[in-house]
């Protein structure tokens, strides 16, 4: 591989005060600061599919490596040209087995085959549906109903099996034919019971030898993907994109980075690193661009405890995060240097206040003294050749963001938007060293806030729901026309129940979720009233309040107890417990051993609800408060005003995530 390219830093970047222009209008429609009117494609004009992304990526590396995967210890890597011959036999090979192909399924996690099986489909105008390792079965089976997938490719006859036992429960009528991308098919028991054909990777490869057929490429109209988002209704949705939908969002990331007035240069040096699934539409997204630079993609190990590992191994020049990822980063690097000389720490000190200094001042560069002697080891994390880190899914503190991007010799680029808008709805200004938004709209985009008068937001303040128009928003979602006419409206603006206001420069910052489902650090979306529901049932709660926080990982609660109900439980529960039950309300609310109890037994109650760990709270507030009406807490008809119990118990909030933080 080739040595490292010039970091990219603010000198070689235009400056800009403004991340978006106003359009006329009373709307207040927002458009891109460097393409005021609104982008639809690649600036090549000759790229109009994913299908046709692949072969431009061939061109422009000249058949180098374009997918790699670990063996052996080392990274091996295969040329665009040999993917392409080899998804047209596995193409080829699906269709002869005479199964309806209109869309097909591909579970499990990333691999060369993982991509071959997707490529396989592109090339014959087949809809891939991805089903996420990490789904729950019955979310899985929902799909494969909903999707009617005859055919799933799945990476491992454990996997399989899991499918077959629930084609015999008659929970997936629709699948008869599993082609399995790892494994033997006579490890997969009770198929030819279930009715279930179940071939291997190389059968159908040499199926497609033997009944050859040409590419029959798909159109720019042509549905790529479903990507499934559990989103606001807690059932999954198949969000349709069109490959003119990806290839516009693709195209933003390109605009916004690679032409004037910002000229970033991408090539066929880039080597990205994934692990990210191929479930979410953010990885197709950073894996498009990299094949239209004629870069290549080395895949992860598959065991996400081995990822710096990997990174270190392939030493990757882009890489695409999650906020999840970034705090374990600085976690790493904060809890390393607690452990080194005084000298070091007071070093570490020094480098890090110094180049936040300069960040704050609008200056991003890697070529200090402070960069050779403290953060090169920092950078060595990642492999020591990172020229771009991207986030996005959900939002970064302001801590974390700025320590990212002076660590780690690379600037840190996010972007807000949704699986709907494949992604990348908002683009930070590349030259941009602010916090606290989501930068404006991306090149494709048009952006508008409208009023959400329930939570007393108004478009006229510049704070609204936030909705997104332009060439990346999805065709609708599978089988909903209802839904997706509620999503989409007449005009095309997609509605996306994030709750935005417009800063004096432009930026965007998200500031609130429309309605009662939100966003945790991770990127999964998690269901309050369902869990205070299930929460409620306990004899001990009165009432409660679930709250999460899309910088944090986990959830906490406020609990209004029934007293009594909690002293007999504790008088009943572990002899160590007794005394407690003996106290006044107000010690015996504050003390840690009750509300460590109270935890244990909401989350037991949980558990046997089927409740999963994401959506079970880590540390609870216990009061005798009790949320009115009068007190502003409920609605007229007692529904939770969630927005103000945020406002009012912030403090305490603040105080629950610390705890858990510190403990």
């Amino acid at each position: 591989m080739t040595a490292r390219k010039k970091p990219i830093s603010s000198d070689d970047l235009p400056k800009s005060a403004v991340h978006s222009i106003l359009l006329p209008g009373e709307e207040r429609i927002r458009g891109n600061v460097f393409f005021p009117e609104p982008i639809t494609g690649l600036p090549c004009g000759e790229v109009y599919t994913v299908y046709d992304v692949f072969r431009r990526g061939m061109e422009e590396s000249g058949d180098g490596p374009a997918m790699g995967e670990i063996r052996n210890g080392d990274f091996h890597w295969t040329k665009y040209s040999e993917i392409i011959v080899e998804s047209n036999r596995l193409g080829a090979g699906l269709l002869s087995l005479g199964k309806q192909t209109k869309r097909v399924g591909v579970a499990g996690i990333n691999s060369l085959r993982y991509t071959l099986a997707c490529h396989s489909l592109i090339n014959f105008s087949i809809t891939s549906v991805p089903l996420y390792h990490n789904s729950k079965m019955e979310d899985l089976c929902y799909i494969i109903d909903s999707c009617e997938l005859e055919v799933v490719y799945c990476d491992s006859a454990e996997r399989a099996a899991g499918f077959v036992e629930r084609k015999a429960s008659g929970d997936i009528p629709a699948i008869t034919a599993i082609i399995l991308l790892q494994g033997l098919k006579d490890d997969v028991t009770g198929a030819s019971e279930a009715k279930i054909e179940v071939w291997e990777f190389d059968e159908v490869l040499a199926r497609g030898v033997l009944y050859p057929r040409e590419d029959q490429p798909p159109a720019p109209e042509d549905v790529y993907v479903i990507c499934h988002t559990s989103g606001t209704t807690g059932r999954p949705k198949g969000v349709q994109t069109t490959h003119r939908n990806l290839l516009a969002a693709v195209a933003g990331l390109y605009s916004q980075w690679c032409l004037s007035p910002n000229n970033i240069s991408f090539d066929s040096s880039e080597v990205y690193f994934s692990f990210l699934s191929l479930a979410h539409i953010y990885e197709h997204l950073m894996q498009n661009f990299i094949a239209y630079v004629g870069g290549r993609v080395g895949i992860y190990s598959g065991d996400v405890a081995r990822l710096l590992p990997d990174i270190q191994l392939l030493r990757p020049t882009v890489i695409a995060l999650v906020p999840r990822l970034l705090n374990k980063f600085y976690e790493s690097v904060h809890a390393r240097m607690a452990t080194q000389s005084l000298f070091v720490r007071i070093l570490f000190g020094i480098a890090k206040w110094w180049k936040l200094r300069m960040l704050a001042t609008g200056e991003m560069r890697f070529d200090t003294i402070w960069d050779r002697v403290v953060f090169s080891k920092i950078s060595a994390m990642l492999g020591g050749r990172i020229r771009l880190l991207t986030t996005g899914g959900a939002p970064v503190s302001h801590e974390v963001k700025n320590f990212t991007r002076i660590a780690f010799g690379a600037p840190l680029f996010e972007g807000y938007g949704q699986t709907e808008c494949g992604a990348a709805g908002t683009l930070n200004i590349p030259s941009d060293t602010t916090a606290g938004h989501v930068g404006g709209p991306a090149p494709w985009a048009q952006i508008k806030l409208i009023d959400a008068p329930e939570l007393g937001y108004y478009a006229k303040d510049d704070k609204g729901e936030v909705c997104f128009r332009g060439a990346a928003v999805m065709s609708g979602y599978r089988g909903d026309a209802s839904l997706t006419a509620k999503t989409v409206d007449a005009e095309g603006w997609l509605h996306t129940g994030d709750i935005g206001q417009w800063l004096s420069n432009g930026s965007l910052a998200i500031i609130d979720r429309k309605n009662a489902f939100f966003k945790l650090a991770q990127g999964d979306f998690v269901a309050p009233e369902l869990i205070e529901n299930v929460y409620g049932q306990s004899p001990l709660v009165q009432q409660i309040f679930v709250a999460g926080r899309t910088t944090r990982s986990f959830l906490v609660a406020v609990i209004v107890v029934n007293v009594a109900a909690l002293k007999t439980a504790l008088s009943n529960a572990d002899q160590k417990l007794h005394h407690i039950a003996s106290l006044t309300d107000g010690p015996l609310l504050e003390a840690r051993e009750t509300r460590n109890f109270v935890l244990a037994e909401l989350n037991a109650l949980a558990r046997g609800r089927g409740l999963t760990t994401i959506e079970l709270a880590r540390n609870v507030h216990i009061t005798t408060e009790e949320f009115t009406a009068e007190g502003g807490f409920l609605t007229s008809t007692l529904k939770i005003r969630r927005h103000v119990l945020t406002k009012h118990y912030e403090e305490v909030i603040d105080r629950l995530y610390d705890e858990v933080h510190s403990a």
